[in-house]
């Protein structure tokens, strides 16, 4: 697939997507410690996250930039450490950090084994794309080699979004491509009904 950008061309290498509707927390460790990870301390997000991108490591150089997009970041974190101190005057030091913005992005560097950009970018259906425009911005500007671009959701209560991870990986290598696609066609194609990341899965090659 092939992204036309600032007169540049830009390739879709690999994708991956990690769809995990109806699969408890107790999985998703078991999932990451198959892959050597210690998922207790990480949040419903980041395991999400490590679980979308992982596939693709052995694609991925130490000068891949990360660029991460979600609609929030843990809502499961985030309510724990409300009632916690709401109910005990408590906060949890350990909770907040895990649910910090980069919290999700530092642990994708850190296993991904990479050295350079690396962002998380909160969207919405209006900017969803914003990590992609941005990752080939940097591709254009010779700051990293190629780019790896994810979509992250942690359902909440009562969501009908689907829970999961979608991931690119661009590079402005042209082997292998297979088809253009319009950026301004991708802005015009999300409505504020449509469920997230079953869209960016449906387009994904």
């Amino acid at each position: 697939m092939v992204f036309k950008g600032g007169g540049m061309t830009f390739y879709i290498k690999q994708t991956n997507h990690f769809i995990a509707n109806g699969v408890d927390d107790k999985t998703l460790r078991m999932r990451l410690k198959e892959q050597g990870l210690d998922a207790r301390r990480l949040s419903r997000f980041t395991q999400l996250a490590l679980l979308g991108a992982i596939p693709l490591k052995p694609y991925i150089d130490e000068n891949t930039g990360i660029y991460l997009g979600s609609l929030f970041n843990s809502p499961s974190k985030f309510n724990k450490m409300f009632h916690q101190l709401m109910e005990q005057n408590l906060p949890s030091p350990l909770d907040f950090m895990a649910n910090i913005n980069n919290a999700a992005t530092f642990q994708l560097t850190q296993t991904l084994q990479t050295c350079t950009n690396s962002i998380f970018l909160a969207v919405n259906h209006q900017t969803i794309w914003q990590p992609l425009k941005l990752a080939l911005l940097d591709l254009e500007n010779d700051e990293i080699s190629s780019a790896l671009i994810g979509w992250t959701i942690e359902k909440s209560e009562h969501s009908e979004q689907t829970e999961g991870a979608v991931f690119w990986l661009i590079s402005k290598d042209g082997e292998n491509s297979e088809r253009k696609l319009d950026l301004l066609s991708l802005e015009n194609s999300m409505s504020e009904n449509l469920d997230f990341l079953s869209h960016i899965k449906t387009i994904t090659p």
